[in-house]
């Protein structure tokens, strides 16, 4: 299976010492709330980055797949 993009938005920010738990996503603060974005392997890496954003106790706002194919 082919790795996909995702934003997952999160309500606050992700504390700075908590953002390397996060490896293969940027992180991108907003006014009220972070954007983590970027290419996850796998739906089991996807369900990790959830956990432990529960984990930290942060509110999850939205989860989005980012469709990043060319247009034409």
């Amino acid at each position: 299976m082919l790795a996909k993009t995702f934003e997952i938005h999160i309500r606050g920010s992700v504390p700075d010492e908590a953002r390397e738990d996060f490896e293969y996503l940027t992180a991108t603060v907003i006014p009220a709330e972070t954007v983590l974005r970027g290419e996850l392997p796998d739906q089991s890496a996807l369900f990790g980055v959830l956990l432990r954003l529960q984990a930290l106790g942060l509110e999850l706002v939205e989860v989005r797949r980012v469709d990043t194919r060319p247009e034409g």
